[in-house]
């Protein structure tokens, strides 16, 4: 604020009239940009047949029996902007798509979409850049009646805001680049030390995220099931939810609790850029970039607390951001919530490590960095927060008296007690759903198939891996597995650390970091034998059911990678601390030979990855038209609902009974009502394509009952009944109250750390 008030002073006059021109330019642009486009009408006759076989009539084209392009629409000329196409068709048997031709400039970005016999209509987002003047619509078939009406292009706004942001955006930079040159601003990092370390930590970033530089996705095996999320997000949040509860678009409408049953916490600034008009490409790129950044952030700051070594703390980073198992999450599974979890696997390693050896550092604060750990996992993905609390309660037990002593335990309930209340507006209504058996949750495995996951030990620590492939069974070796390994550089460490351990002026060198390394050692080494086939997984299914029933619904062994990776590196770390410590002149090889062992293969694991992965292109959720795909064949469904019912997916119609007169009726977000006369002398059931989870409030007149009929919602209305009936989602009024508790949580923990600031100084760091 200090630098501000001096910029905008009469001696800085040029600065004023540089930021008033690019403001009158900004306004300007988006001004143009607001009206672009113009809307094109594309009726019957203007729908040409081109395969043999095709009929074209007053009502549009069709065909019989035929697979491939059967029709396209004449050429037309398409003003630069951004729209919103919408066709309308018919057809039986066999689905169809269509696709936009551009010969003249092919550069239009849009949704390749499916014409899906549950629908008469299809809408898809198209983006052109340059405009052109030979665009037309192509239709295809694939077997059965396929019968093109019509289209329309609309002109949409995202234009507008897209191009108006970026440029905002890209001019902010420039001026901050160019007043730091002139001496206006200071540079932000005045230390050499830190330029080398932003510089560092640039380059490892922009190494990790190489893959996001195309102009398509590189597809992951979840990837359709987590754009599907954060479209059901800005759904949401259009429709007046916040929190958002229940996606009220997909699966034709009917409602549905991504949001309540997978913590998305992190995906709603995604949600707001989809809102603004940026691509459902465009905000993943950004946010896998942002996930990256902040892993790397993170797990610099919090390994630099523990070291107190910028060098130490940077070679951690690198083995950390570019290992193995957190690239294959990121681009072979597009595993959303568990990597971006790894954001906050190093934060709970250092609160426990802060709790246990520095419990006086930060005074009634020092419990804030493991409340922050968990809170992250909770809000990002629960198996881990599973496998995660796990280690934490082995390994409070391991070091129970200790555990069991002033201040660790009260320090330990605090982040315990806070991370609860911080989480209660999510926590919740989760719990209630899932104790409740609202919904059909999928993957009730037990320890007998965690077995056939577990990884080869071999495998674990292999050097280099295949940037694709899935989770096979054992029996299938390795030919088509996906990259399930922490790399041979942990491996290294380990034993570097295990080296240094048999030098005793090693040992002596920092006691506080041999036992660290010790503890991240054990735990590293005990997540890399969960995660193998050397594990006792049968046994435990065949003796200990509760414990196999609780570890099944971890799905893969294999996820036990993730907490070693974390642990590995830090042992990795330790070793090198105590080289720093010692042997000096030994440090700068050592760290050498670590970030070279993660480079290789972790640039190798991209190229492939880039090289094997599909060309996609999302514009907007219509390309994920399958909608088995947009909720991962099921999960989640209502617990009522019959399997294979064709109401799950296909049928938007209310279920009315003869006896009952309906007039009036509308489906709207998340609500449908009408006006009905039941002529009968019993009771009657309407059925609505809504499903029947709980939240839902029905407002009508005495007698009337809300209930359910296989999955969907339904309601009873008495004999005689005559009036109005509305149903909507509206949540319970505990969810409120648990989110009103954890606001309440975080502004008193806020006020807590603002207070400790004033008052305080800061404890110096130690290893």
């Amino acid at each position: 604020m200090r630098y501000l008030k001096q910029l905008f002073t009469r001696r800085n006059w040029w600065v004023i009239a540089l930021l008033a021109v690019e403001a009158a330019l900004l306004l300007f642009r988006f001004a143009g940009d607001y009206g672009a486009g113009q809307t094109v009408t594309i009726t019957p006759e203007q729908i040409v047949p081109y395969a043999e076989g095709a009929l074209n009539d007053s009502r549009g084209t069709q065909i019989q029996d035929y697979t491939g392009v059967f029709a396209t629409t004449r050429w037309f000329d398409l003003e630069p902007g951004s729209y919103r196409v919408s066709i309308t068709y018919v057809t039986s048997g066999g689905d169809g798509s269509a696709s936009f031709v551009d010969e003249i400039m092919p550069t239009a970005r849009y949704d390749q979409v499916t014409l899906s016999s549950s629908r008469t209509r299809t809408v898809f987002s198209l983006w052109m850049p340059h405009g052109c003047e030979n665009a037309q619509l192509q239709f295809s078939a694939n077997g059965g009646v396929m019968f093109v009406t019509g289209a329309e292009l609309i002109p949409t706004h995202a234009w507008a805001y897209v191009r108006f942001l970026t440029l905002a955006a890209f001019l902010l930079l420039a001026d901050w680049c160019l007043l730091i040159a002139a001496g206006r601003l200071p540079f932000p990092i005045r230390s050499i030390k830190m330029r080398y370390s932003a510089a560092a930590i640039a380059g490892v970033v922009m190494l990790a995220c190489l893959p996001l530089g195309f102009d398509y996705l590189i597809y992951g095996h979840d990837m359709s099931i987590h754009l599907t999320r954060i479209e059901g997000l800005k759904a949401g949040l259009l429709s007046g939810q916040f929190p958002v509860r229940m996606d009220p678009e997909i699966v034709n409408g009917k409602g549905y609790p991504f949001s309540l049953m997978y913590p998305d916490l992190l995906l709603y600034p995604a949600a707001l850029l989809r809102i603004l008009g940026f691509s459902l490409q465009q905000v993943y790129q950004m946010y896998v970039f942002g996930v990256t950044l902040a892993t790397a952030l993170v797990t610099r700051y919090c390994l630099k607390k523990m070291f107190a070594s910028e060098g130490v703390a940077l070679t951690g980073t690198a083995l950390y951001l570019l290992s193995s198992y957190r690239l294959a999450n990121v681009y072979v599974r597009a595993a959303v919530g568990e990597y971006s979890a790894m954001i906050f696997l190093p934060v709970v390693v250092y609160g426990l490590w802060r709790i246990y050896n520095q419990p006086k550092q930060g005074g009634r604060l020092a419990w804030l960095p493991l409340a922050v750990g968990f809170t992250g996992l909770l809000q990002t993905h629960l198996l881990t927060t599973e496998m995660v609390g796990l280690f934490t309660l082995l390994f409070c037990l391991a070091r129970l008296k200790q555990t069991l002593r002033r201040p660790v335990l009260p320090l330990l309930c605090r982040a315990a007690g806070v991370a609860l209340v911080w989480n209660l507006w999510f926590l919740v209504p989760m719990l209630q759903y899932m104790l409740t058996e609202t919904c059909r949750i999928s993957g009730k495995y037990d320890a007998s198939t965690l077995r056939d996951s577990a990884a080869y030990l071999g495998q674990i620590f292999l050097m280099f891996g295949q940037g694709g492939g899935y989770s096979e069974s054992l029996s299938v070796g390795l030919s088509a597995e996906m990259p399930l390994t922490v790399g041979t550089v942990l491996g290294f460490g380990a034993l570097l650390f295990c080296l240094c351990l048999m030098d005793p002026a090693l040992r002596r060198a920092d006691r506080g970091v041999v036992r660290l390394g010790g503890w991240a050692l054990a735990f590293g080494a005990l997540g890399i034998w969960a995660s193998s086939t050397l594990f006792p997984w049968y046994d435990i299914y065949q003796n200990i059911e509760w414990l196999s029933k609780l570890l099944g619904k971890l799905q893969f062994a294999w996820r036990f990678l993730g907490p070693a990776t974390v642990l590995l590196v830090v042992c990795s770390c330790c070793a090198l601390a105590l080289l720093r410590r010692s042997r000096p002149d030994w440090l700068r090889a050592a760290a050498a030979v670590l970030v070279l062992l993660t480079v290789l293969p972790a640039g190798l694991l991209t190229y492939e990855v880039c090289r094997n992965s599909e060309v996609v292109s999302y514009q907007s959720l219509a390309s994920i038209d399958n909608l088995a795909d947009q909720v991962g064949g099921g999960e989640y469904m209502p617990y009522g609902m019959a399997d294979g019912s064709e109401n799950a997916w296909e049928n938007t119609d209310p279920c009315f009974p003869e006896e009952l007169t309906v007039s009036d009726y509308a489906l709207g977000t998340l609500q449908a009502g009408f006006s009905c006369v039941n002529t009968s002398d019993q009771p009657v059931t309407a059925v609505l394509p809504l499903f029947s989870y709980p939240g839902y409030r029905l407002t009508a007149g005495e007698g009337a009952v809300l209930g359910e009929s296989d999955g969907l919602i339904a309601v009873t209305l008495p004999a005689g009944y005559s009036g109005s009936v509305q149903v909507e989602f509206a949540g319970f009024w505990f969810w409120r109250l648990a989110d009103a508790a954890s606001l309440a949580g975080i502004l008193v923990t806020v006020l807590l750390c603002r207070r400790r600031r004033g008052t305080a100084p800061a404890a110096p760091a130690a290893a």
